[in-house]
Order: C-alpha cells, then sequence, then structure tokens
C-alpha cells in the first residue's frame, strides 16, 4: 500500500522531480576560503551553464573533503543546485595558486552549542542601544544579513522567513534578531528602511549594528565568513542560530533549508509543549543530513521518509473510515 500510495504522489507531483534526479552542472574555479567545521567553501569560479563567474559559498561533500582544499587551490566540481547552499561533490584539484585576495581571517573565539551569547554591544534599527542580554527570559532566533544584498536566495529569503516567523510567534516570548556583516553602511536609518521593507516589529524583530570590529567579530565566532566581492557585494556563509532563556546557544543550523514552522515547532518542543512531529523529524532529518556525505541524496531520502509518515497517516484514516462505513451498515 505504501509503495502504491508513494507512486501515486509522485505522478501527482506532490514529490518534485528534481528531488529525483537533477542535470549535473560543473564548476571550475579557485578555493579563496575553507571552513572544515562545517564543509563550506567559498569559491571565485568561472562562469558555467547559467551562472556568470562570481564569488560564493558551496557546502562540500564529504564534509571532510574541505579540510583537504587549501586557500588557492584550483578545482573542478560537480554543482548540485537544489541545495543551500549549493553542493559542490566528485571536487578534483589540478595545482595551488596564490590568492591575492582572501576573506579577513579574524582572530576569535568560536562559539559551540551551549555556550553564551556574547553581550556584544549593538544599536537597532531604532538607534537605542542593544544587548543580547536585554533577551534573557525569551527564546531568541539570531540570522546574519547585509541590506545590500541582491541574491534572493540569500539575506532576502533568511528575511523573508522572519517575516513568517514574526506572523506565526503568537503570544511566545520569542524574538528575532538579524545582525548585518555589512556594518560600515547598515546604519541604524538603512537598518529602518530594511526593516520597514519587510515588516519587522522592533518589539518582536531587532535588526542590529555596532562597531565594524566588533560586529565582524560577533559574526565570525559564530562561523560567519565574509568577503567582499565588487561583482556581487559581500559573500558570506550562512549560520541561523536558536538561543534558550538563559541565553546559551541551542542550535546552529548551518544551511537555509529549515522552515518558519519548523523553528516554532522545535522551540515549543524544548518547553515541553505539543509539537508537530512530522516537523520534528523533518527538521532532525535535515540537521542529519547537513552532516552526512551526499546532501542531494539525503534530501531526497528527507523527502520520502516525510511522505511516506503522511501516506501511512492517510492510509491508516481511510482504513477506519472503511470500517466504520461497514460496521454502520452491518
Amino acid at each position: 500500500m505504501l509503495r502504491c500510495a508513494f507512486a501515486t504522489m509522485l505522478l501527482a507531483g506532490l514529490i518534485p522531480a528534481h528531488g529525483l534526479a537533477a542535470p549535473v552542472a560543473h564548476l571550475h574555479g579557485v578555493v579563496l576560503r575553507s571552513t572544515p567545521y562545517d564543509g563550506t567553501v567559498i569559491v571565485r569560479h568561472d562562469a558555467y551553464g547559467g551562472m556568470p563567474a562570481m564569488t560564493m559559498p558551496f557546502r562540500v561533500v564529504p564534509r571532510s573533503r574541505a579540510a583537504e582544499l587549501p586557500v588557492g587551490a584550483i578545482i573542478d566540481a560537480d554543482v548540485d543546485e537544489r541545495t543551500e547552499p549549493w553542493t559542490l561533490s566528485h571536487v578534483q584539484t589540478t595545482t595551488v595558486q596564490a590568492v591575492t585576495a582572501q576573506p579577513a581571517q579574524r582572530s576569535v573565539t568560536p562559539l559551540h552549542i551551549g555556550d553564551t551569547v556574547p553581550a556584544t554591544m549593538f544599536v537597532d534599527q531604532r538607534g537605542q542601544p542593544f544587548s543580547f542580554r536585554q533577551l534573557h527570559g525569551q527564546d531568541v532566533v539570531l540570522a546574519f544579513i547585509y541590506t545590500r544584498c541582491q541574491d534572493a536566495r540569500m539575506c532576502p529569503l533568511i528575511s523573508a522567513k522572519f517575516h513568517a516567523l514574526q506572523s506565526g510567534i503568537g503570544k511566545r516570548r520569542l524574538h528575532l534578531v538579524e545582525v548585518t556583516l555589512d556594518p560600515s553602511y547598515d546604519r541604524p536609518p538603512v537598518l529602518a528602511r530594511y526593516a520597514a521593507t519587510f515588516g519587522a516589529d522592533p518589539s518582536r524583530w531587532t535588526l542590529a549594528v555596532g562597531d565594524a570590529g566588533a560586529t565582524l567579530d560577533f559574526a565570525a565566532r559564530f562561523g560567519i565568513a565574509t568577503f567582499p566581492d565588487p561583482s556581487v557585494g559581500i559573500v558570506h556563509s550562512e549560520n541561523t542560530v536558536l538561543i534558550g532563556p538563559d541565553g546559551t546557544i541551542d542550535e546552529m543550523l548551518a544551511d537555509q533549508s529549515w522552515t518558519p514552522a519548523e523553528i516554532v515547532d522545535q522551540i515549543d518542543a524544548a518547553h515541553g509543549r505539543a509539537s508537530n512531529p512530522l516537523a520534528r523529524v523533518s527538521r532532525w532529518l535535515a540537521a542529519a543530513g547537513s552532516a552526512g556525505n551526499s546532501a542531494g541524496q539525503f534530501g531526497v531520502l528527507r523527502e520520502f521518509i516525510v511522505l511516506a509518515i503522511v501516506a501511512a497517516a492517510l492510509a491508516y484514516l481511510v482504513r477506519r473510515l472503511y470500517q466504520a462505513i461497514f460496521a454502520e451498515h452491518a
């Protein structure tokens, strides 16, 4: 029955075709930065397919391969554009060249799960002093953006998800924070205009900036690497951080695959409130997938398992309804 349900959903389009097969694109470029802890690299690549030459962050699979790619490595790889960030696999290196421009290396102590969020001093979009200490007693979702980002898959996507989160918070004690990665430009008046674009309520959603060095050091402690590229603006890695009411880090999500519903569900579960088991399974599978050897293949497995659970639940309900109808006519 489950096999039939899966086939039916596939034919009906409930399982996206790209989840089963995707054309392979080939990339040639040079590594500008490697971050082994999350398996990401920043690559300045040549034009390929419909993509112009630019600098972008990618995730490498297997993750351990990222640690083997020195700055300046010339690489050829397959690109999977279904993931966020895009994934490089079958990475081959030919030589290593000197790189004249690299992301600035900031001398900071990385933060981990269970650590307390630093009490760095910022100002918010209203020009008011802001520190994470002010949010003790509330759950917090933290992300990193900059207002001049033009890539709809990056900062605007995160801010759109924050807008959906703000709409779904209800009476929960949950606060949203976005810290800019462009502190020289994103001063409070600029942040205020950006906040208005996404409908940010300052009582629930803070956009923060501080001194340039302190702001970028704060981001670097969360594993955010930034690289200015004249063609696209600021290239940066991703991290969405869940912070508990005690001010300590509960989870760090190094990709953009999360949904607002999954975040709310996870926070509810942490407080012992009823939660959606499908959302929890989906989030767990996404987290496990980011640590696995093939993000694309795990994405297919994740979709299949979630849909299989739904199909099984529907089959159970149909069976009960069938039994009830025949019992009524017996």
